[in-house]
């Protein structure tokens, strides 16, 4: 695809630095170069030259390569000058550069559409250049490289493949029944049908489990007033984050802190003790307790081993109303320093994971961190996993509704024309996926969210 503008952006933080670089793409590339550097450049060479300004003045000296399309990054003419990392120097090369005709500053991510555009990557793979600049950790690192390289984009490009296979042997099965002379036809469309389901929600576990890895796993310590959430919060994060004192009702507020094990963040939330209370103040921290509760990845559930209600197997219940199917608990009983024999608490919790211990005499407290590594190690134990986007999993999933309710109508009835027109459906969402079938909202929504000069 041609653009008759070309664009303008540095690649480096615009702050003092070392080197500061400028990426230009487009058809006035060629012209620039004889403007401002007066040489005829070899493709793809490092070439050590003055930047001159229109009255033949030296703004700054490095070094600029030319890679010629379309084997370039955005498969336009790209130049790129290193100079140096001043941005007020940078700034003044961008504002000499833009006074050509038809040359204007890029938007954020728009270096990246413009690849897309020219088929130099796919969707897929522009969202990893933007998920590999934001990783927090070296797994989510990992998985983007895999996404970038074009993991994904092979997976979702097979299954697309296997059942626009599946669709050209439907419609030639419908429109030309008596030509079609292979009584193993609808049993193989049916195996193949199965198979692809199969290979779908794989794809969708997949891309739930690596969901840890983009934004982490959220862990919210909640319990009862006074029984050691702020403690442990403390502890856990290993620094003095939030307020502990023997008065009910101290946390008031969401406390946050994010700590990394094994390559997982973990966001670790101290809430407000759960109880009644009559004080505004405590009951709006009470709400903001259970709004995060419901919301989060993991609850660290914290009671005081020497309270006789312990005994009661409603209580979690009636402290984690509503538990869901992808949320995960582990009930702790502090304070085991203060009784002399130790309840079967774990035959009455059988169903959830139990640790005794004692925050402030440090007892148990390493069973816990075990614990803790126990669950980084669930979540990024998946071989050859991908960073996979919102958009990603409910295109997956849409396709495998289509899919799934084609294959039952077909089953119910002998609809194969419902079949195919779900087929057809299914290989549209996943298409959306790698951006061959995309809308200009979805495009703008993507690339916009990206960094200036990427």
């Amino acid at each position: 695809m041609m653009f008759y503008e070309t664009i303008v952006a540095p690649i480096t933080a615009m702050s003092r630095s070392g080197v500061g670089i400028i990426r230009i793409s487009g058809p006035a590339v060629l012209k620039i170069i004889n403007v401002f550097f007066k040489i005829s450049m070899k493709a793809r060479f490092a070439h050590y030259v003055s930047f001159l300004d229109f009255n033949g003045d030296v703004i700054d000296k490095g070094i600029a390569v030319f890679f010629p399309s379309p084997q370039s990054f955005t498969g336009e003419d790209v130049l790129e000058f290193q100079g140096h990392g001043n941005p007020i120097l940078m700034d003044l090369l961008i504002q000499n550069i833009v006074l050509i005709k038809n040359v204007r500053i890029a938007k954020p991510g728009e270096f990246s559409e413009r690849a897309f555009l020219n088929q130099k990557i796919d969707l897929i793979q522009a969202e990893a250049i933007s998920d590999l600049i934001n990783s927090q950790s070296k797994l989510s690192i990992e998985a983007s490289l895999r996404s970038l390289s074009g993991n994904f984009s092979k997976k979702i490009n097979s299954i697309i493949k296997k059942l626009k296979e599946i669709y050209s042997r439907i419609e030639g099965y419908i429109n030309f029944p008596d030509e079609i002379n292979n009584p193993t036809i609808l049993k193989d469309i049916e195996k193949y049908l199965i198979q692809i389901i199969t290979l779908i929600k794989n794809l969708i576990d997949t891309a739930r489990k690596s969901d840890f890895l983009n934004k982490g796993i959220k862990a919210v310590i909640a319990g009862p007033p006074n029984v050691g959430k702020s403690s442990l919060f403390n502890y856990l994060v290993n620094q003095t984050a939030s307020i502990v004192t023997d008065i009910p009702g101290t946390t008031r507020d969401v406390i946050r802190q994010t700590i990394l094990v094994n390559g997982i963040r973990f966001e670790l939330l101290d809430t407000a003790g759960l109880r009644e209370s009559e004080n505004i103040v405590e009951i709006i921290g009470i709400k903001l307790a259970k709004k995060n509760i419901h919301s989060c990845d993991h609850i660290f559930l914290i009671l005081d081993i020497t309270q006789d209600q312990i005994f009661n197997n409603q209580l979690v219940k009636k402290y984690i109303n509503n538990l869901k199917d992808n949320q995960s608990i582990t009930i702790i009983f502090n304070k085991i320093d203060l009784i002399n024999q130790t309840p079967s608490v774990k035959m009455i919790y059988k169903k959830h994971f139990c640790i005794l211990l004692s925050i402030q005499k440090k007892l148990g407290l390493d069973f816990l961190k075990n614990h803790i590594n126990k669950i980084s190690v669930k979540c990024n134990n998946i071989e050859g996993i991908f960073l996979a986007r919102r958009r990603h999993l409910l295109a997956l999933k849409k396709s495998l509704k289509y899919l799934i309710s084609g294959y039952k109508k077909w089953n119910l009835n002998s609809c194969l024309e419902f079949l195919s027109d779900n087929l057809r459906l299914a290989i549209e969402e996943l298409s959306i996926i790698t951006g061959k079938l995309s809308s200009e909202d979805l495009l703008n929504k993507i690339f916009s969210d990206f960094c200036i000069g990427k």
